[in-house]
Formats: C-alpha cells, structure tokens, sequence
C-alpha cells in the first residue's frame, strides 16, 4: 500500500472533520495509506507548504474563503507552487455561491473573486494539475449535501490517479521541423525547405515543469533503465547495443583510456615506456610524499574531529592526487578498517592492488571480468556504461533537472556487473 501525503485547508472546523474522514476512506479503498496534515488559516497553510518543499504533497484540497481579511486560499496556492510542494491541487470552495464571503473580506474583494476566481487560479497554478470544485450550497438539506461532498471527493481521487501518472515521464517524442536544403556554392536556386525529424525527450521529476531536451547520448540508456520492472538489470554489454553505433565507437575510445597513465603523462612521464615494476615504484612515489598526511587526515574526518583547515587541506591533497586519490582512499580503507595491526608507517599499494581495489572500481566496483589471479577489473563496456551516465547527469544539471541527476546518483546503481534503477516508493515513471 502506498503512501499519500495530503494538505487540507478549510477554516470551518465541522467539515474540516468530514473532509478528512471522506478523503482517508475514498483514497484508501483505492489502495492508498494517508497522511494527512490540516490547516485552518492562511498563515498555518502557507507554512507547511514552505515546509513541504523537501517532500512535496501529492495533493492539497483548499478553501479559498479561509475568515482573512487580506488573504485567501489563492495566496496559500501561490506558495505551493512557488515551492513546488504539491504535485495536485484541488481549490474546494463555496466562494462563487456563499454570500458570506462580503463579511470576511468585503463586497467589492469578494465579487472580484467570484469574477475571476478560475482565470487567477489557473494563472498561478499549472492547470493541467488544478481543479476547481464547488462546495455543496449551505441550503440544502444536510443528507443530500453529505451524498454531493462525497461523490466530488471521489470524483477528485478518480482524477488523481490519472494526473498522478505524468508526476514523473522521461519519454521520447519525435519532432517534426522544417529544414533548408543546402545550395551549391555559385548557384542560383530557390529556397527548398523539406521535412526533417528528430529524436526529443519529454522529462519531468516529481513538481516540476515538463520539459523537453534534444537528444543526447546515453539518454536511450536511461530509458531503458527507467522503463525496467522493479528487480530487473541491465548489463553494460546490453546497454552498448541501445545506443547509436557512432556513440558506442566513440564511447569504446574513451573507456580504454588510463587514468593513472594520463596522470604522468600529464607530467611529461613517458609511462607506456615503462616495465611494470617501474610503473609501482613511480606509483608508490607519487603517494608516499603524500599519504601519510592523507591516512592522518582521514582518521580525524572518521572521527568528526576535522577542522575547517584540516578538510581544506584533505580537499587539497585529494585534487592533488588526482586520479591516484581513489587508491589512496582505498589503502585508507584497508588500513582502518581490517581489523589488521599494521606497524610502521602506511606504505601506498602496488599497481595491481590499485587497479583491483580502486582505480577502476568506482560507480560500486562493476567488475565483470578476472585475470589469471582472480583480481577483477572491468570491461571496456562497464567503464563506458559509467562514463555515459555520467555524462546524461551532468546533461540534466545543465538543463535544470538537478534533483533528478542527485535522484539518478542514489538510486541507479550496480550489483556485479549488472546495473539496475531502484526507486523509493511513489515514484513510478510514464515512459
């Protein structure tokens, strides 16, 4: 049973009652458990809606008329949407038809609201994600306006179940423009236009505004990824094949490239020259001038007791390290965490054990192949796997889905050599 979290905002007190008996019966017979929090005034509104903005409603119900003078539930509306704390939002008002909204904020403010209470709403709210409800009269008799409240709560959880399911889409769209065909140099021709297609991608992440992107490499990946039933992987050898051949030559590059060998060669080492026993012996150099600090400063982090200069100067090493830091940070690990006395002063590891144990194992260690000694290392698809999702992270960063690549970094993720999407409950994507 999943989860709904619920605002409810009504100042007359008998049927903020009824509202949430009606709301928690009606959505839990649709299999959902409610949380529900309530408000009675525009100022308590307004601030769990400020409170909200971690952990979005799914849905608010708002009276407009709330007893203020100055503020109504169209102000409580424009917080939530400001914070983007709810993802549905139902205005539930008797405001067009109840005569005693001229006592709360004056004749004149009243039939201005009754005038353009749909028009200002939907201007402050998306409309594909408001509805406008009215209350049952006051003058009916109660039996028949309990039967009406009801039949409209449900109504609104119908609706809710449909809007529910565009809360998060990554879906490919193809669009359709008009391109100009090209002209040889020195010829005279009339304009030529012809129809061109291309691949686009429809995205939005929980409250967000629905976007789209061009396509960019390693977005088919991701689609698959999300289109995937819960428990189900993909290996990187199958996510290879969904990408364009020219993204997987380029990608298959780049994977082979060294990390430790660009780390010399950037300092004018001819390191594909050297013997392996060299290449340790330049590595272990390399670290030992540093490591000792390092295995020093990261006790102090473990233990909460670094100083703002220490993680300056912890931050420092690791940028001077660079791709070496990931090994330092591995023989830190083994050191401090083993359970093994070590004497002496930490000694840096071999470049097998680099390899092995860090060097390449970032994303989760992806190992999918062994040598003759059982030390894992990965593939040439796995390495390119990463590089690619790191690439549609930063892709979406750029285009404003930063909550969604710091989604994709928690919950994307290996076991192995097999990568799968593991999402918290409520999240259940439209692809």
């Amino acid at each position: 049973m999943s989860t709904l979290r619920i605002l409810i905002v009504e100042d007359d007190q008998g049927l903020l009652h009824k509202l949430v008996e009606l709301y928690r019966s009606t959505f839990s017979q649709r299999g959902y458990d409610l949380a529900i929090d309530q408000a009675d005034t525009v100022d308590v509104a307004r601030q769990l809606a400020r409170a909200a903005r971690a952990q979005p409603y799914d849905f608010a119900s708002l009276d407009v008329n709330l007893g203020d003078q100055t503020m109504t539930g169209l102000d409580v509306l424009d917080t939530l949407k400001r914070f983007r704390a709810a993802w549905m939002v139902t205005l539930l008002t008797g405001v067009e038809t109840d005569a005693s909204a001229e006592h709360t904020m004056g004749a004149e403010k009243a039939q201005g609201i009754r005038k353009r209470l749909r028009q200002t709403a939907y201007g402050r709210f998306p409309a594909e994600r408001l509805l406008v409800v009215e209350k049952p009269a006051r003058t009916l008799p109660e039996a028949e306006a309990a039967r009406l409240l009801a039949d409209r709560v449900g109504q609104i959880a119908l609706l809710y179940e449909e809007i529910g399911k565009l809360r998060y889409i990554f879906r490919p769209i193809e669009v359709v423009s008009l391109q100009r065909v090209p002209v040889p140099k020195g010829q005279k021709a009339k304009r030529k236009f012809i129809e061109a297609a291309a691949l686009h991608w429809q995205i939005r992440f929980d409250c967000g505004e629905l976007r789209t992107l061009p396509d960019k490499a390693g977005l088919r990946t991701l689609h698959h990824l999300l289109a995937l039933d819960r428990g189900e992987s993909l290996t990187p050898e199958q996510a290879m094949a969904i990408e364009p051949r020219q993204e997987r030559q380029e990608e298959a590059v780049s994977a082979d490239a060294d990390p430790v060998a660009q780390f010399f060669e950037d300092q004018g080492i001819a390191w594909h020259d050297l013997a392996l026993e060299d290449r340790e012996k330049l590595i272990a150099a390399a670290l030992s001038l540093r490591f000792k600090r390092f295995v020093e400063l990261r006790g102090f982090q473990d233990g909460d007791d670094l100083s703002a200069e220490e993680g300056d100067e912890l931050e420092r090493l690791r940028r001077e390290l660079g791709p070496l830091s990931t090994a330092a940070e591995t023989a830190y690990e083994r050191i401090s965490g083993g359970g093994t006395e070590h004497s002496g002063e930490p000694q840096p590891p071999a470049t097998s054990s680099l390899v092995q144990d860090g060097l390449h194992a970032t994303g989760g260690g992806n190992y999918d192949k062994a040598d003759k000694d059982r030390r894992g290392h990965d593939s040439t698809e796995a390495r390119g796997f990463r590089k690619r999702m790191e690439r549609v992270r930063d892709y979406l960063r750029e285009n404003g889905f930063a909550a969604f690549a710091t989604h994709l970094e928690s919950h994307l993720m290996s076991t192995g050599a097999n990568w799968s999407y593991n999402p918290p409950e409520g999240v259940e994507w439209t692809t």
